[in-house]
């Protein structure tokens, strides 16, 4: 559950879900989907109020501690208080167990990550606490005020954020690490994903048969193929109505309506058509291609549904093909010296020198000197900033004045421009993290029920019943 801006008086309340405990898709709980613990309270804050005061039982051994009676009455109090309706309907001792269940998992990652040795700066904790305020669209005073109004000091919320950091750090580092997504897993991802596509997508199509007899000899396949070819380079080549010659010269039986097939759902495309429908673009006639009844071609007039991205959302990236000249202060040469030196090489550029001369006889980065500094096509974006700045105003053929870095001295030359499509790259990092995300989620639920089946745990909750999220036990 994220936390966000509700109205002040349930702002923590809205928060207060231990459902996080068990999730995966990104390795285990972070801060950008932040849900405070109360499994993982101090004892002392969650102890009864009113009357006369009683004996707070055990309700779960838990390795070395021990999860108390009232720490659970508090976990399911702020549950109900969040969730409402929602979890009253269920029998109160199915919510007591699941709640359990949870903290328990809860208490696991945490010895776990003590083991290990994790530790979380106050640092890391500022800037979790800093993150939760900005996803509120509130600032630190702001947020401190709502902290305070839902009933919860600022340390008490310190420390379920120093606990749910150590958890993610500890699923990093035992769940993540396991994680692998191949080259091969994207590309069965992206095949599977467009045939579901191919599936939710309608066409609205046009074709143009000549039949074939199912036992026709190979003069007679010859001469058909030879006719359609004929038709399809009227209709390509020399500007013939698809739909007037469909009319005249297909032998289909939607030859009367121009060859019309009407709208047919991906799914329920002939077979002939599966290989050949979903790569043509509005407009696009095909290539002649056999089918169980003749030869054919066909024309996609529309397309609908499906996932197709629109030219809008291709992500085109700038490059630049660019050389350049490192100098770099040595034992040899101080930086008043290289810097001299530069200068005078500058001075030669703009006298003709041959730039890429230059820098195979005075360059000092060994990658590309031997190459008269060609640095290839490079996204300007990925450059470090004193570089990206110089190379943003330079036309092609133009050199940059000499300007420093964190390596030395530099002087760059843009050899040309261009833009490139991106989009089959993009497409892969989204399926990439898509499976990594699913990946995730499979190991940190295989991770789980093992930490909990090797782990020491004596429930002793009158009326506890097991559920699917305990992991075991």
């Amino acid at each position: 559950m994220r936390y966000r801006a509700t109205p002040h008086r349930t702002l923590l309340a809205a928060c207060l879900a231990v459902a996080a405990t068990t999730a995966g898709a990104q390795g285990g709980p972070s801060l950008d989907d932040f849900s405070l613990s109360p499994g993982l309270s101090s004892p002392s804050t969650g102890g009864r109020t009113g009357g006369a005061q009683t004996l707070d039982e055990i309700v779960a051994v838990v390795g070395d501690g021990v999860v108390l009676e009232s720490e659970l009455d508090n976990a399911v109090a702020q549950i109900r208080a969040r969730a409402g309706q929602r979890v009253n309907q269920a029998p109160p001792n199915v919510l007591r167990s699941q709640v359990l269940d949870r903290i328990i998992l809860q208490r696991l990652q945490m010895q776990r990550a003590e083991q290990r040795g994790i530790q979380v700066s106050d640092e890391e904790i500022d800037q979790g606490i800093a993150r939760i305020a900005r996803q509120n669209n509130m600032d630190m005073a702001q947020f401190t005020r709502a902290v305070a109004g839902d009933g919860m000091s600022m340390q008490q919320l310190r420390e379920q954020v120093r606990n749910e950091l150590m958890i993610s750090k500890l699923r990093r580092q035992e769940v993540m690490s396991q994680v692998v997504v191949t080259d091969a897993d994207v590309d069965r991802y992206l095949e599977n994903q467009s045939l579901r596509e191919a599936e939710n997508r309608s066409y609205r199509l046009r074709r143009l048969l000549i039949s074939v007899a199912p036992d026709a000899d190979d003069a007679a396949l010859s001469a058909a193929r030879e006719r359609i070819d004929r038709l399809r380079t009227r209709i390509v080549d020399e500007g013939a109505d698809f739909a007037s010659v469909a009319a005249s010269q297909s032998q289909g039986e939607y030859a009367a309506d121009g060859g019309d097939m009407g709208w047919i759902a991906g799914d329920a495309l002939p077979e002939a058509l599966t290989d050949v429908v979903p790569g043509l673009q509005r407009g696009e006639i095909s290539d002649v291609f056999r089918g169980p009844d003749g030869f054919q071609i066909v024309r996609l007039e529309a397309r609908r549904g499906g996932a197709s991205a629109p030219a809008e959302q291709r992500v085109m990236v700038d490059e630049v093909k660019a050389r350049h000249i490192l100098l770099r202060p040595n034992e040899i040469r101080d930086d008043e010296r290289t810097r001299e030196l530069a200068r005078q090489l500058r001075e030669r550029l703009e006298a003709g020198a041959d730039f890429a001369a230059l820098a195979r006889d005075y360059s000092d980065d060994s990658a590309t000197a031997s190459q008269g500094g060609d640095m290839g096509w490079v996204q300007p974006q990925r450059l470090p900033g004193a570089s990206r700045a110089q190379l943003a105003d330079l036309e092609a053929g133009e050199v940059s004045r000499i300007f420093q870095t964190g390596n030395g001295y530099e002087i760059v030359k843009v050899e040309d421009r261009r833009q490139r499509d991106q989009t089959r790259e993009a497409v892969r990092a989204e399926a990439r993290q898509a499976l990594g995300e699913q990946k995730s989620e499979e190991e940190g639920q295989l991770w789980l029920r093992k930490l909990r089946d090797e782990a020491y745990v004596d429930i002793r909750m009158p009326g506890y019943q097991s559920t699917p999220t305990a992991g075991g036990g």
